[in-house]
């Protein structure tokens, strides 16, 4: 790379994956870098994530090339295979990051790029070692261990929070890259999509990409009493765990369309009048978005208590109600939705905060970034 004409090839390591949360940013980038292959650069990628991830299935059915490494995350439970997963992981580690040595040799990147996860602890801190350029995107307003540890290597830490500031000062907030698979559509092309009907709120329920067994068991017990006295119907992703059972207690109900995994998450934002779901930054970045008002359930376990940090940032701006996941047998996850079903006004108050929080050209600012970083270090 050299002079300003001539056309650049680059080399691109990008890892981040284990849930949605980090993956879907990744693949993002990677998408919008593949648009400036038609102009003055083209890209080879390789991702670099676990069998286990997400990302195992979901590159598969992408053209990136996608290379596996051992590291599995820390487990918070306490059950006898939590414990020997745990005994396991300073074996993992070190195995992984061999793993990423050898990946990384034979690729020979000319950066990499982290999202964030266990997965890209091993490939950063080698590319770290070897001097390749680091970047990083920080979804969650508390900085993940990863983003921590390598924060001081990296040439640029991204943050989709203002707030991270507190706890990483050099950071540039462009917020959360979303992918162009996002698709509008109208509300009644959704509603038809989901196979409903457009006289009902329609409120969709997931807990993100994997499901969720506390909001799942939630609404196993309060679903059908809830339908009987409001005038709504639901989507719900169960997640893969959940789907059979959930399947079969509510095949007969006509007002629910049950799902394991929705590929087309632009569809359901465009048909949902109010979203349920877990307080994941890309999940609160698309509800920005798609301007939903939402009702919050933060997973209590999640590092750092990051996700309720999240929820309350949307919750102050009043785009968002949070119930915390100890207190919806109070009732007061029911009565906050039957509050929302019942006032328009409200409704339309929290979409319209909710989109004036959305940061719709995330992706393209930060390859912007990067790319001019690589070119201007390689004069």
């Amino acid at each position: 790379m050299g002079k300003a004409n001539e056309q650049h090839h680059l080399k691109i390591l990008v890892t981040g994956g284990g849930t949605g949360g980090h993956l879907f940013p990744a693949i993002a980038l990677m998408e919008e870098l593949k648009c400036r292959a038609k102009e003055k650069f083209t890209f080879d990628f390789l991702f670099i994530g676990t069998e286990r991830g997400l990302e195992s299935s979901v590159l598969n059915n992408q053209d990136y090339p996608f290379r596996s490494i051992w590291i599995r995350g820390f487990q918070r439970g306490f059950t006898g295979r939590d414990i020997l997963t745990n005994l396991l992981f300073p074996v993992r580690l070190i195995v992984s990051l061999i793993q990423s040595f050898i990946l990384i040799k034979r690729f020979k990147p000319d950066l990499a790029i982290g999202t964030g996860g266990y997965t890209s602890g091993p490939p950063l801190r080698i590319a770290a070692l070897l001097k390749i350029p680091i970047f990083l995107h920080e979804q969650n307003v508390f900085p993940g261990k990863t983003t921590r540890m390598l924060s001081k290597h990296a040439k640029r830490v991204y943050s989709s929070f203002e707030d991270t500031r507190e706890y990483i000062k050099d950071i540039i907030c462009y917020g959360t890259p979303l992918r162009r698979s996002l698709n509008y559509v109208s509300r009644e092309q959704g509603i038809r999509f989901f196979e409903l009907r457009d006289n009902l709120t329609t409120v969709f329920i997931f807990g993100g990409s994997q499901g969720s067994r506390a909001i799942n068991n939630y609404w196993i017990t309060h679903l059908n009493d809830f339908i009987a006295k409001s005038k709504c119907q639901f989507i719900w992703q169960t997640g893969q765990h959940d789907y059979e059972n959930i399947k079969y207690l509510f095949a007969e109900n006509p007002n629910v369309y049950i799902t394991p995994f929705i590929h087309e998450m632009g569809i359901a934002y465009s048909a949902a009048d109010i979203i349920i779901s877990r307080a994941g930054a890309l999940t609160l970045a698309e509800l920005c978005l798609y301007g939903k008002p939402s009702i919050l359930i933060p997973l209590p376990s999640a590092a750092g208590n990051h996700q309720e940090i999240n929820a309350r940032i949307m919750e102050k701006e009043e785009a968002s109600i949070v119930v915390l996941q100890k207190n919806p047998e109070s009732e007061l996850l029911e009565i906050s939705l039957q509050a929302l079903i019942e006032n328009k006004s409200k409704l339309a108050e929290m979409s319209k905060n909710a989109k004036r929080l959305a940061k719709l050209d995330s992706a393209k600012l930060i390859v912007d970034d990067i790319l001019n970083i690589m070119v201007e270090d390689a004069r």
